[in-house]
């Protein structure tokens, strides 16, 4: 009888090849699990111990084996649940070019949000045609407290080089996109600039403040002192909270009249109830803006939604804009550009922002180990033929 023991002793090498082997053996019949639907895509992984006593290895080659299936993408791990079965199992293994993008757009529901989310869709449209990349594109609503993995089933089927993901509630944000992180190699977030954030991920902000000065200088260099501020959230506003509900924009109201000399006047403040078709009882309102003996000049409305409303009422009472008034608006969406008179506005960078999200895909798709990068793309006056100056007869 031969005593390997004694006459053919293992040395350190035979071990590690052992090892290397018995790994190598692992990932090859798990993906083979996956390939033959044993393990659908979405499914949860055999507990560690279980693997262990399926494949006859030690608890480090194990570890060593689904440490390299999520290197490659096959698995995922979520914490405190376990390694999952990618839905994007191998696809980083298939191709080195950078071919299907896909965007998970929050949609509020809301009627003022409306355009503003078309315009979202309609820029990465162009975007990935001019890169000649797909585009698949899925709207959800908003799931401020949805896990990562009910926004990865979104895609459930779905081949994808990397996403976009359009955030509209920064609570538990992190934790939903650390989740996609892992699911994709290539994610990038979508956000505004004014919610306070720490994202672990590439993200685009679209900066509206930079934008919404210079329309509010615009008018004050215009000779317009008498100026209203027509938008949602006004009762928060006054209580001294707005930066989650205005995105920034009464907090320019106050601070450019403040600098030009002039405070608030609550009397020339419209609200305009969030997620409502504007009544009459608010039409009456902004008309009286400009019936009453000292009235107002110019009308900064909180979205270009709310202005074309604002020029509709205006309209119908024979109101002359921007001759009587001058109204503003923000967002930049293509009604705007149709009013009569076309409206002046603050372009919110569609194009820029969904240009700067494909580039950052790209990026972290040929170099999945670079720096976490943040961008901010400012917004932009557009100057129409909705305000002028202030008239003689004011």
């Amino acid at each position: 009888m031969l005593n390997v023991g004694a006459n053919m002793p293992v040395t350190d090498e035979i071990a590690r090849r052992s090892e290397k082997i018995l790994y190598r053996k692992v990932i090859d019949e798990i993906l083979h699990d996956i390939q033959m639907g044993k393990l659908p895509l979405g499914s949860k992984l055999p507990s560690q111990s279980e693997l262990i006593r399926k494949y006859k290895v030690s608890t480090g080659t194990i570890r060593q084996s689904l440490a390299g299936l999520e290197r490659r993408g096959i698995i995922r791990k979520e914490h405190g649940r376990g390694s999952f079965v990618s839905l994007q199992s191998g696809r980083r293994d298939k191709q080195a070019e950078f071919r299907h993008l896909g965007l998970l757009l929050e949609r509020s529901g809301e009627p003022e949000d409306r355009a503003a989310e078309a315009e979202i869709v309609l820029a990465f449209v162009n975007a990935c045609r001019q890169h000649k990349i797909r585009f698949t594109y899925v709207e959800t609503g908003v799931t401020a407290h949805a896990g990562g993995y009910e926004l990865i089933k979104t895609f459930d089927g779905v081949a994808l080089d990397g996403m976009c993901v359009f955030l509209r509630d920064g609570t538990d944000a992190n934790e939903r996109l650390c989740a996609l992180a892992r699911e994709f190699t290539s994610l990038v977030a979508l956000f505004t600039a004014y919610q306070d954030h720490s994202f672990t991920v590439d993200c685009v902000e679209q900066e509206l403040r930079v934008g919404m000065r210079h329309m509010m200088k615009y008018l004050l260099s215009l000779g317009h002192r008498r100026i209203a501020y027509v938008s949602s959230f006004i009762d928060e506003c006054l209580r001294g909270d707005p930066k989650r509900w205005t995105g920034g924009r009464w907090e320019v109201y106050v601070e450019t009249l403040a600098e030009a000399g002039i405070q608030v006047d609550p009397s020339l403040l419209v609200d305009i109830t969030f997620g409502q078709e504007p009544d009459e009882t608010m039409a009456r309102q902004v008309i009286g803006l400009l019936r009453r003996d000292n009235p107002v000049t110019a009308i900064f409305a909180g979205n270009d939604w709310i202005a074309r409303h604002v020029m509709e009422w205006l309209w119908r009472e024979g109101i002359h804009v921007p001759g009587d008034v001058s109204v503003a608006g923000l967002d930049d969406v293509s009604f705007a550009r149709q009013l009569v008179p076309s409206l002046t506005t603050v372009g919110t960078p569609f194009a820029k922002m969904a240009q700067s999200v494909v580039d950052l895909l790209q990026k972290r798709f040929l170099e999945p180990d670079r720096p976490i990068q943040r961008m901010t793309i400012p917004s932009e006056l557009i100057v129409r033929d909705s305000v002028g100056p202030v008239s003689k007869e004011h």
